[in-house]
C-alpha cells in the first residue's frame, strides 16, 4: 500500500466513526459513539422509544411533586385542626359549669342578706352537690379514703400518727381530696395514716 492510499484509507475510517447518518444506517463504526457536544442521530423508533420514556419519567416527577404538596397542605391543616381542638375542647365544659357559677353567687347574695343560717348551709351543701354531680359526668371521681387501707398510688402521707386500737396504714382521715380522670390519677388524697408504736 502506498502513501496515498494509506492517507485515503484513514480518512475514509474517519468519516465511518464521526458521520452520524452512517451510525444511523447501522454501518461499520456502531460501537463507537460521539462524544462532548458531538450531534446524535437516532432512527424514529428510538426517539419514540426515548420520548416515550422521558414524558413517564416527566409524569411521574409530577405526580410526585403534587402527593407532595397534598401531604405538606393536609399536614398544616392536622397541626391547624390540632390547635383549634386543644383552643376550643373545653367549650362543653365551660358550658356546663356556669349553673354552679350562677349558684355561687345566688348564695354569696343570700349569705350577706341571711338571718338564717340554716338555709344557707342548705345552700353550701346544694352547690356541693351540684359540683360533684358535674365532675361525676366529666368522668372525675373522687378517691376513696374513708374506712381504706393507704395505697401510695392513690394516697400522698402528710400526717403519721402513733394509734394503737388501728392497723398498720390504717387511714384516720383526708386532708385534701385526691381525683381520677377515667381511672387516671389526677392528684392524690392527702392522708393521715396510722402507724403501731
Amino acid at each position: 500500500m502506498n502513501n496515498k492510499d494509506a492517507k485515503n484509507n484513514k480518512t475514509n475510517n474517519e468519516q465511518r466513526t464521526t458521520n452520524p447518518v452512517h451510525e444511523a444506517k447501522g454501518g461499520a463504526g456502531n460501537e463507537q459513539r460521539p462524544t462532548n457536544n458531538e450531534n446524535i442521530v437516532l432512527g424514529k423508533k428510538e426517539y419514540e422509544a426515548l420520548k416515550a420514556r422521558a414524558d413517564e419519567r416527566d409524569a411521574y416527577c409530577d405526580k410526585y411533586l403534587r402527593a407532595q404538596a397534598e401531604f405538606e397542605n393536609a399536614r398544616k391543616r392536622m397541626e391547624k385542626d390540632k390547635a383549634d381542638y386543644a383552643r376550643f375542647a373545653s367549650d362543653s365544659l365551660i358550658l356546663e359549669f356556669f349553673p354552679i357559677l350562677d349558684s355561687l353567687e345566688i348564695a354569696e347574695k343570700h349569705i350577706k342578706e341571711a338571718k338564717d343560717f340554716k338555709a344557707v348551709q342548705e345552700g353550701v351543701d346544694m352547690i356541693q352537690l351540684q359540683i360533684q354531680k358535674f365532675l361525676k359526668d366529666i368522668g372525675v371521681e373522687r378517691i376513696k379514703t374513708e374506712g381504706a387501707k393507704f395505697n401510695p398510688h392513690l394516697h400522698e402521707p402528710i400526717e403519721v400518727v402513733e394509734a394503737p386500737d388501728k392497723e398498720e396504714g390504717d387511714i384516720l382521715a383526708e386532708l385534701k381530696a385526691g381525683y381520677k380522670l377515667n381511672g387516671r390519677l389526677l392528684r392524690p388524697a392527702s392522708v393521715r395514716i396510722a402507724k403501731k408504736k
